[in-house]
């Protein structure tokens, strides 16, 4: 049988097959959410093929990287987001998919919080799109963006994507939001909220108010309940005008049953309130593989 390689001594690799080679690339699709949007990060091309159309950022692996090292590389060159958590995305392999020459490349993806980017290398711009307002993809990229989304909607009922993608703090209509968007539909805002409840993953975020607020708050509670309790005291008339000052511009409430001191106070899942994931449950929920519906 005929060898099919040339042995060359010496060589850092020394055996040399005879066979034509296929150049290899990466590509990153980069998610981020903001402005309660999810989007994705694409860059303008700057040579041809392609030149001035829209791509994901990437290139052609270097010999001595792997395909994670070249990814990395390529995406700081073209955008300056740099140590993105990256997640190996699969291979295409199209016969046809990029007029330069036969190549394979091996996609990566990875959910980040807002950044600044700026296009560098051969990315003339670096932009990041609403995934519903994407232009036209060079290559076979809008394939590969269809499996980035396939994905990411197989991941977020096994891991809370919003962890990598929300603000460390978050309202439940936000962190509804994202999962609309994703998963293309509407839920009903009592059961989504009950159902993330139930995971355990969320924790109610402590608000902490700068010393100088709270005692602004203060204050003024005092005059109100004075003004409430005790009618005749309003006519001095430092507290009469506090007291109509703060009714007219509805800081605090106008009459004692509605007054919060009165009041029974539910904090859990009230409209408004701020919460931020229970990183331990998290880490639990990703160990675990376990699956939510929504």
């Amino acid at each position: 049988m005929a060898e099919n390689y040339t042995y060359v001594p010496g060589a850092k690799y020394p055996y040399q097959y005879k066979y034509e080679h296929v150049a290899v690339t990466t590509d990153c699709i980069i998610f981020t959410y903001e402005d309660r949007n999810l989007k994705v990060l694409l860059i303008r091309r700057g040579l041809e093929p392609f030149k001035g159309e829209w791509a994901f950022p990437g290139g052609f692996l270097h010999i001595n990287e792997t395909a994670r090292e070249g990814a990395l590389r390529e995406l700081f060159e073209e955008t300056k987001l740099k140590d993105a958590p990256i997640r190996e995305l699969g291979v295409f392999s199209d016969v046809d998919r990029d007029p330069r020459e036969r190549t394979i490349t091996v996609a990566w993806y990875a959910l980040v919080r807002p950044h600044e980017v700026l296009g560098g290398d051969d990315a003339e711009e670096a932009v990041w799109f609403p995934i519903d307002e994407l232009p036209k993809l060079a290559f076979d990229h809008a394939k590969i963006f269809q499996a980035a989304m396939e994905r990411l909607r197989r991941d977020i009922h096994f891991e809370p994507v919003g962890f990598e993608l929300l603000d460390d703090t978050f309202t439940i209509p936000d962190l509804q939001r994202l999962y609309e968007i994703i998963l293309g539909k509407e839920f009903d805002r009592r059961n989504f909220q009950r159902k993330m409840m139930a995971s355990g993953i969320l924790e109610e975020a402590k608000e902490e108010k700068p010393k100088a607020q709270l005692k602004k708050k203060a204050e003024e509670e005092d005059v109100l309940m004075c003004c409430i309790n005790a009618p005749m005291l309003c006519e001095n008339a430092d507290y009469s005008i506090a007291y109509d000052r703060m009714i007219t511009n509805k800081a605090l409430p106008a009459t004692r049953a509605e007054h919060p001191r009165t009041q029974k106070k539910s904090t859990a899942g009230r409209k408004g309130s701020f919460w931020h994931f229970n990183r331990e449950k998290y880490d639990e929920m990703k160990e675990d593989d376990g699956k939510m519906e929504f």
